[in-house]
């Protein structure tokens, strides 16, 4: 859904800021390493070519560009600045941050092409979201290089889907799994004791109930009146599809970031979509056209069942089904992806949201504190962040933090960071999940068959997309 943008003005000053304000606009940087450093002795130079005092206050000024709902993650970078302003004036470094902020609600791709269009017209912002396709980002050179900002603050593995050929681009926010969901009320309406309820997450955990019997008690619940849809998904392209792929056996990058191409895997995929929608019925066939609004009050009031997806759209169906994140936590239960016939162990896919910072920027050491202010003693934020989204943080601490501990979600799901897998920024991967996605209608409105589903993705593939490697 594309909605209008907004912009906002934050700044990050005190009363000294604003004094110093008079004193900085005549000024331009000597060079960009001299202003981000920050040093007491750094110098500038104004542009009647005098040299600044080292008692002068610099203002320097960044821009935060921003695409999403909620704004917690923006609010981060400001409040670390604010904490890093008074770090560097107890530290006597002469440098004082503001920000100007562009926050928007848009489609990701077109929020992608916005940021690749503003660098190459010189306007990126200095600190933006950056979206899953991060290699992207790096081959049309929008992002800067921030290897250096990885510490053991943060939980393993979390860099991985920021690095592109052994370096990171972006820093993680925070630690969303993409993981099933189904309606506790639904089992109960059939039948089921509490205790068998409150049992079957740890078999999910252990591997003693499968992919195959999930998929079977979605129709048992449907057949016995529980629910009318026993498993939904996003009505959209999207990464959701990659996990259920996944599940059952499917593969679709290698350990360098290669997109791959599994024609068994897909097409033992592409069959229980069929299905699900032809034969059994647990899934609506026109689900594409019912859009975010109705599948979300559909999960939150129990109507479908089950839904796969990023557990932080949890605050999106419970707002549709008008319920407190309390009743909401009561109603529903979050569990790994099962394991199939066709994998070892089951899963939850870490999908972090993340933020990166120009190639652009004249402040990088700047913008690299800010990212560290966060990892450290900033962490805090970024676990108000977590917990405002149904999310673990991306950083250890943050994840010992009230804000995750007491989250009456999150509380219940933590053993699952154990189980989480991690994806590398693929190649070409946007292609691959456009093209599945067509595929997918057509199966759920019974159009085509899962062979032919196939075929035709494969030659799409073939046609368009550069170095995939099939099997």
């Amino acid at each position: 859904m594309k909605k209008k943008g907004r912009a906002l003005t934050a700044v990050l000053l005190g009363l000294t800021m604003v004094m110093s304000l008079a004193g900085c606009g005549q000024k331009k940087e000597s060079t960009a390493d001299t202003a981000a450093a920050g040093s007491e002795a750094a110098k500038t130079e104004e542009s009647t070519g005098e040299k600044s005092t080292s008692a002068e206050m610099e203002t320097i000024t960044l821009k935060l560009g921003f695409n999403g709902d909620f704004l917690t993650m923006p609010e981060a970078v400001l409040g670390a600045a604010e904490n890093l302003n008074k770090k560097y004036e107890q530290e006597g470094k002469n440098i004082r941050i503001e920000f100007e902020t562009d926050y928007q609600t848009i489609d990701n791709s077109e929020y992608h092409n916005n940021i690749v269009f503003a660098h190459k017209s010189g306007d990126a912002p200095d600190i933006f979201i950056c979206d899953a396709d991060v290699a992207g980002f790096v081959k049309a050179g929008c992002v800067l290089d921030i290897t250096d900002v990885m510490s053991d603050a943060f939980v393993d593995g979390v860099f991985t889907p920021t690095m592109v050929a052994g370096k990171a681009y972006a820093m993680p926010f925070d630690l969303p799994l993409r993981v099933i969901y189904y309606s506790n009320k639904d089992l109960a309406d059939i039948g089921w004791s509490q205790d068998e309820i409150d049992a079957l997450p740890e078999k999910i955990r252990d591997g003693e109930f499968t992919l195959e019997q999930f998929m079977d008690l979605c129709s048992e619940v449907v057949e016995k009146g529980g629910a009318k849809y026993g498993l939904v998904h996003r009505p959209g392209a999207g990464n959701d599809f990659f996990d259920m792929l996944n599940a059952f056996g499917g593969q679709y990058y290698d350990k360098n970031g290669s997109l791959v191409f599994d024609e068994a895997g897909i097409t033992r995929f592409f069959e229980s979509i069929y299905e699900n929608a032809n034969t059994t019925k647990i899934t609506p066939p026109n689900l594409n056209q019912l859009g975010w609004d109705t599948i979300n009050k559909m999960v939150g009031t129990g109507e479908a069942f089950a839904y796969y997806g990023p557990m932080f759209s949890a605050t999106y169906v419970a707002q549709a089904a008008g319920l407190e994140t309390e009743e909401f936590a009561k109603n529903e239960t979050f569990v790994l992806f099962p394991k199939s016939e066709y994998t070892d162990a089951p899963f939850a896919t870490v999908a972090p949201q993340m933020m990166a910072i120009s190639a652009d920027t004249k402040y990088p050491d700047v913008c690299k504190d800010i990212f560290r202010e966060l990892a450290g003693d900033s962490n805090s934020l970024l676990a108000k962040h977590a917990g405002t989204i149904y999310t673990l943080s991306c950083i250890k601490e943050a994840n010992k933090n009230p804000e995750v501990t007491e989250n009456p979600i999150l509380k219940n799901v933590t053993y699952m960071a154990d189980y989480a897998r991690s994806v590398p920024a693929i190649n070409n991967l946007s292609s691959l999940k456009s093209e599945m996605f067509t595929q997918i209608v057509s199966l759920e409105l019974g159009q085509t068959t899962p062979e032919q589903a196939v075929a035709d993705l494969k030659t799409q593939i073939e046609l368009n997309v550069d170095n995939v490697i099939f099997k």
